[in-house]
């Protein structure tokens, strides 16, 4: 393969194979067996990344030491292909140049733009030893283009005799590793999905802390020492795994914290400055860097609550803020992201700042002394409210004129975008704060004051209505509002506020029922997607009252079950606000939808909110603080439940050893805390300071809070000897949380002490260890073993309720799936249709298109791996060598590089180019199957075949397209409905759909093989394939016949019959078919063809290849990569007639010759004949001969004679079925269709009466082809083979040119016509030097320039 040009250096490592005066292909020394050779690859891999075991140079000068590197490979062919392709394309051109520079120029100029074109220039690394390792990485471990590699690391990995010293490579989805000592070579290629479990070890009996250790699914394990990076691999892996987790359960319909957004959140965000900013700004830099900014920006998003489409742009590392209203002097950071300014302090009881950029009215920055007299810079920041905020940074820090660079350029786009508004009167309700302002109550209590706020109604929430729960004066609800009105007006409100630890200690006191939803907004980052969306749930709230969503039925059954001891939800008031915000919610996140629970914690927060706070609040709660907890498989919930076990097995062992040793199943208590945040637990009062706490400081409160349930109650419930004992000791203490904890106390103010207080005084002080950062590790070391364990549960839920096993086995439905949903993963196309598919069902939500469906048939299908082999090779061999058209396509790629194809996607779309190509046309007859609607079981026994269906046939079943022949069936008609080839790139097809397809094929008889065949490209609606047609279904027999034998490697063997190969042989069957085919599909006319189901069979059996080919290649072609076949061994096919062995036949015409001859015996041999391949009663015989009722209609006009010819195939076959169940056998035909039959016979000999003009050898011929079948005398000619020959081989030429023409091919260029193939855009650039070109990647041009001088 071809590579970015890059100086190489001569080396005793590498010899000569073959050389020209400016081109040397070499030979790497490790490529041989000798003891010098194994030591000298032993030295090259440890140094650097193994090396191609071939590499092909260019030299300006024979007797130069530098060489400029251009294509490496790892066999001899592969480099061989692109020794020819420069021999023949580029080597005549550099004789004809005389300078050495412009030799240099254009060949570097060529294979630059070669490269470009074939992988995109954003795909190509700049770093020079990046190229070289994901080169290496791509033709050691053989992956596709697509595949972009990460990063790599030396490392050893330990052996049990030894240790093997290599290279680790890491890329989007694959772990891999290889090493090469003395001979000895260690490969290792792990999918990074299939990874159970990451930890860091010690090497050397635990003297270095330098190791990491990877445990597979399947239990291997594999640790890997001498990193000297070891924590940044292991954080790189981590981030690439999870990445990689959150696809598997998407793609397991289980969607994470990774959720798309709705339809009209998009809409309204996607024009917003952030977003501009963010795609002008792309850092871009490796894909290792892009990984590690992914990281930066969650960890960013989840400590301050941002949007997810917030990106930190720049940082000062160290920055003085005083809080306004105190003279306290805090320490840390200062952050600017697309749209916020924030700032935390480095300890923990310090200070947290979040500001839009839309509240700044104005900022400065002045050179100021700070109070120990050093120089520093003062930047201060005016907001909505008339606040300053003052942060100094140090004058030596370069970081602050980045960061005020960086927030220049934020405030300028948001200042233009408001100005383009204005001039288009366009609103801009993102940016009008006063309005927004307004539905926060905290202005109105600075506005009004403490007395007058008390009788105002602040915020539309049921709580103003119905009242708010608990005893006001108990809860000394005026003394809370008033220290929160001295905060706020000392330190901001709302959008503005700063977070002091005063501002913490006020909420764990408990919160006031008229600012708890502000303050709920404000501390989980709900305020700020609300306002950034203002308006986006009306428009949610519209969509569903005009058309209900899929979830309506669902959350109207819970409506009436949320709080019903609540008032508000005793009234249509409380129930319709609630049914409002759940259906708006499902629409915003379809992939959720709706789960239980969330109408309990979504009616909790409607007695404190307004709607659209709650649904926000909602949104925020569910997408990010606790992500997967009300997804279908509740993986956010399982994940913390493992959590927190072990947290209890680490911190009270002896309780976690009782409830083990009586199998009480700690999740059956602490589940519905996590799910409904105590509320249903918990009396409702004290459920709210829970919930005070938990959008303060997030999950990890849920973890203290039950860990101190446990250890207050741990007396009790080490007692506990069963489920129902455990649960009821909780429910008394939960019952006496308003009590005092310690009513016998002398001293008052313990008395008033409750058990509640001292609840969360265990939770704080006995498990302050617990932070967000343990949380966040536990959950990382948990979160493969819990992903897997889901994906298996949805693999064995998903293949126990399927509908139609098609005759394939557990086993097998097993492998099927695997590829299925492997082909799912790493396909990228299928990636932007998962939200279209919701409304269907559970075993159509994740559908492929015809890319990953061509994907799909590489992993199972020989005849697609040898296509894509081949294309790889025409695509070596075929590129285009002029530097317009390449520049034009590297462009392209350039600009186009997230869509680059892979070599099957590129297969896939060249196939969309030709409409009867066999993997379309699969495709397009597996989209029209209807999935069953009634539930067809598989077989108790995994090893016995499945139940036939009516999508895996036996020879009794007819196939649902042969029964539409004889009925109407509206779903038969549904499924047959025909598509026009431009809709191909919007069909789907489910994993039911592909089973019932490859079901019909593989675990079927031969003639139901052919019905899917013809069916593939007959025209539905006349039942009969055009002459067109009938060329594609042969070009489909070909190219399957082809690939079977390439793969199998019998394409050069020689068939019994002759001195002909297999592929000849079967060449030679099509051409026969096809003149049988054109003779029965001509009407007497010989205008008009149409190929008829009956006589397509007739066709084809009449050929001893073709039986074979629909008996054992099509469903032998059905393989997997490791080799295993995809049909069911055990499944038998029936039919009604006793199998007979086949007698050998001399010709191929001569069953129906004698068939056509008539009489009794002949139809009893006939009946024997055919008997293992019968479907449909006797339909391949022809009734127009047999049935007098059709042989009356034979006199009518050509038109009622065709169509009432079709009724008595119908009719014939219902009678002949009949007869065959009544007798056993065919029966016999009558004294009148007899002697019909022998008439026919006579006519057809007395017709032929220029016999004697012919030759012997065309007399044998003519002979031999006088009595095939055909149609009776309505349609046949009187000859009907007379200058046949010349049309097929007219045919077949045209199929010839249509097969080059899909393929690419190109004419090789004449040698004498090279000196012409310098375009003039070339020798322009060839004339400039290296330096002025337009195509600059690194410095490897300086380096070759330098070479070249």
């Amino acid at each position: 393969m071809f590579v970015l040009p890059a100086p190489a250096e001569p080396s005793a490592f590498w010899s000569d194979v073959a050389a020209t005066a400016n081109f040397v292909l070499q030979q790497s020394g490790s490529t041989g067996g000798a003891f010098l050779q194994s030591v000298l690859a032993t030295i090259q891999n440890v140094l650097e990344t193994k090396p191609p075991a071939y590499r092909l140079v260019y030299r300006h000068d024979p007797q130069a030491l530098s060489f400029i590197l251009l294509a490496v490979g790892e066999t001899r062919s592969e480099i061989d292909a692109d020794w020819k392709w420069l021999s023949e394309n580029i080597m005549p051109v550099v004789k004809e140049l005389d300078e050495a520079a412009e030799r240099a120029n254009f060949v570097v100029t060529k294979i630059r733009f070669l490269v470009s074109a074939e992988e995109g220039q954003d795909a190509i690394p700049a770093d020079r030893k990046m190229r070289a390792a994901t080169t290496t990485f791509r033709q050691t471990f053989n992956v596709g283009r697509t595949e972009s590699l990460v990063t790599y690391y030396s490392c050893a990995l330990q052996g049990s005799f030894m240790i093997h010293q290599g290279w680790l490579y890491l890329s989007e989805n694959y772990f891999c590793f290889y090493s090469y000592i003395f001979g000895s070579e260690k490969k290792i290629m792990l999918q990074l999905r299939d990874i159970k479990e990451l930890s860091r070890t010690k090497s050397m009996g635990g003297a270095r802390d330098d190791s990491i250790e990877v445990e597979e699914r399947n239990g291997a394990k594999y640790v890997f020492s001498n990193l000297f990076h070891r924590d940044e691999t292991f954080e790189m892996l981590q981030q690439l795994t999870a990445n990689t987790m959150k696809r598997v359960l998407i793609n397991s319909e289980y969607a994470t914290s990774s959720q798309q957004t709705g339809t009209h959140e998009q809409r309204s965000t996607d024009d917003t400055v952030a977003s501009k900013v963010s795609s002008a700004n792309n850092r871009g830099g490796s894909l290792a860097e892009q990984i590690a900014q992914q990281r930066r920006d969650e960890d960013f998003q989840s400590e301050f609550g941002l949007p997810r489409d917030e990106e930190l742009l720049s940082e000062i590392e160290t920055a003085v803020f005083t809080a306004p209203g105190t003279a306290t002097a805090f320490r840390g950071r200062l952050y600017l992201s697309t749209s916020f300014v924030c700032y935390m302090s480095h300890t923990q009881r310090g200070c947290r700042v979040t500001l839009p950029l839309a509240a700044i009215r104005r900022i400065e920055r002045a050179n100021a002394v700070d109070p120990q007299g050093l120089r520093c810079y003062e930047l201060t920041i005016t907001v909505w409210h008339q606040m300053n905020i003052v942060f100094r940074v140090p004058l030596s820090s370069n970081a602050c004129n980045r960061w005020c660079d960086a927030l220049r350029g934020q405030l300028r786009a948001m200042v233009d975008e408001q100005q383009r508004a204005r001039s288009q009167n366009i609103p801009l309700a993102r940016y009008t704060l006063k309005a927004f302002c307004r539905t926060c109550p905290s202005e109105k209590l600075l506005e009004l004051g403490v007395s007058k706020f008390a009788e105002t109604e602040s915020v539309n929430c049921l709580g103003n209505t119905f009242g708010y729960p608990g005893d006001a004066h108990k809860h000394k609800e005026a003394a809370k509002v008033k220290h929160w009105f001295m905060y706020l007006r000392d330190s901001g409100r709302n959008l503005t506020v700063v977070r002091r630890a005063e501002f913490n200690r006020l909420i764990r006191v408990g919160l006031p029922n008229v600012l708890r939803g502000e303050v709920w907004e404000v501390s989980s980052g709900a305020m700020y997607m609300r306002f950034r969306n203002r308006g986006v749930y009306e428009r949610y709230v519209n969509e569903y009252l005009d058309q209900p969503g899929p979830c309506a039925d669902e959350i109207e059954k819970d409506l009436n079950r949320s709080l019903p001891e609540y008032p508000g939800y005793q009234s249509h008031e409380g129930i319709d606000a609630l049914r409002r915000v759940l259906n708006a919610y499902a629409l915003r996140n379809a992939d959720l939808g709706y789960c239980q629970a969330m109408n309990i914690v979504a009616s909790t927060m409607l007695i404190f909110m307004s709607e659209e706070q709650v649904f926000w609040t909602l949104a925020v709660m569910c997408d990010r603080m606790v992500p997967g907890y009300y997804t279908p498989s509740m993986y956010g919930a399982s994940l913390d439940q493992a959590v927190f076990v072990r947290l209890v097995e680490d911190t009270m062992p002896m309780l976690a050893q009782s409830l083990r040793g009586h199998d009480i199943q700690l999740s059956l208590a602490c589940l519905p805390w996590f799910l409904t945040l105590f509320v249903n637990s918990m009396p409702l009062v004290y459920a709210l300071r829970v919930l005070d706490c938990f959008f303060l400081e997030g999950p990890k409160v849920l973890f203290q809070i039950g860990l101190a349930i446990l250890k207050i109650n741990g007396g009790t419930l080490m007692e506990a000897s069963d489920d129902g004992t455990f649960l009821f000791a909780l429910k008394e203490y939960y019952a006496t949380l308003g009590e005092s904890a310690y009513p016998d106390s002398k001293n008052a103010r313990a008395r008033q002490v409750t058990k509640f207080h001292e609840l969360l005084y265990v939770a704080y002080s006995d498990f302050s260890a617990i932070t967000h950062q343990r949380i966040e590790e536990l959950r990382r070391s948990h979160q493969l073993r819990i992903v897997h364990s889901v994906e298996d549960f949805s693999k064995r839920t998903f293949l126990r309720n399927v509908i139609d096993a098609s005759g394939f086995t557990r086993e097998q439905l097993s492998l099927l799936y695997d590829r299925y949903y492997s082909v799912l993963f790493y396909s990228r196309s299928n990636r932007s249709h998962a939200a279209a598919i919701l409304s269907k069902s559970d075993d159509e939500k994740i559908l492929l298109d015809v890319y990953a469906f061509a994907r799909f048939m590489y992993e199972i299908s020989s005849w697609m791996r040898v296509q894509i082999a081949e294309a790889k090779e025409r695509q070596q061999s075929h590129r285009n060598v002029e530097l317009a058209d390449i520049k034009n396509a590297a462009a392209a790629a350039s600009k186009g590089g997230a869509a680059k194809l892979d070599d099957i996607a590129k297969e896939a779309a060249a196939s969309l180019e030709n409409p009867g190509w066999f993997i379309t046309s699969l495709f397009r007859y597996t989209s029209r199957i209807e999935p069953p609607k009634s539930r067809v079981n598989l077989q108790s026994s995994e090893s016995e075949p499945a139940t036939p269906t009516s999508a895996a046939l036996s020879a009794d079943q007819p196939s649902p397209e042969a029964a539409s022949l004889t009925e109407t069936k509206p779903d038969a008609a549904e499924e047959t409905k025909p598509v026009k080839d431009s809709d191909i790139r919007s069909m789907r097809v489910s994993f039911q759909q592909c089973v019932i397809a490859l079901g019909r094929i593989v675990n079927t008889d031969m003639l139901t093989r052919m019905d899917v065949f013809f069916d593939m490209y007959s025209d539905t609606n006349s039942g009969s394939i055009s002459r067109q047609e009938m060329f594609q279904l042969s070009e489909a027999i070909l190219y399957i016949g082809h690939g079977e034998d390439v793969e199998t490697g019998s394409r050069d063997q020689r068939t019994s019959s002759g001195d002909m190969t297999n592929e000849e042989k079967l060449l030679q069957s099509v051409s026969d078919f096809l003149r049988r085919a054109v003779t029965f599909g001509t009407d007497t006319q010989g205008e008009q063809f149409a190929l008829a189901r009956n006589l397509f069979r007739v066709a084809v059996l009449e050929d001893e290849m073709l039986e074979k080919f629909f008996a054992d290649i099509v469903p032998g072609s059905f393989r997997f990569t490791d080799g295993v076949e995809l049909a069911n061994p055990k499944r038998a096919i029936s039919t009604h007639l006793p199998a007979t062995a086949l007698a050998p036949r001399g010709s191929v015409s001569t069953m129906s010759a004698r068939l056509l001859a008539g009489g009794r015996s002949v139809a009893e041999e006939m009946s024997a004949r055919v008997a293992q391949t019968i479907a449909l009663g006797s339909q391949f015989v022809d009734q127009r001969v047999l049935n007098p009722v059709v042989r009356d209609a034979a006199q009518t006009s050509s038109s009622e004679t065709s169509a009432a010819a079709g009724q008595g195939r119908v009719d014939g076959d219902i009678e002949l079925a009949d007869m065959n169940k009544q007798h056993g056998e065919m029966a016999e035909p009558d004294d009148e269709i007899a002697e019909h039959m022998v008439q026919l016979s006579l006519r057809n000999d007395a017709g032929n009466e220029h016999d004697s003009e012919l030759g012997s050898e065309q007399m044998e011929k003519r002979d031999e082809w006088a009595n095939a079948p055909r149609e009776p005398q309505i349609n046949a000619p009187h000859d009907p083979y007379e200058n046949l020959l010349d049309e097929v081989d007219q045919l077949l030429d045209e199929i010839t040119d249509n097969d080059t023409a899909a393929h690419g091919k190109k004419p090789a260029v004449d040698i004498d016509e090279l000196d012409n193939m310098l375009s003039p855009t070339d020798k322009t650039l060839a004339d400039k030097p290296l330096k002025d070109l337009d195509y600059q990647v690194d410095s490897d041009d300086d380096d070759i320039a330098r070479l070249l001088q």
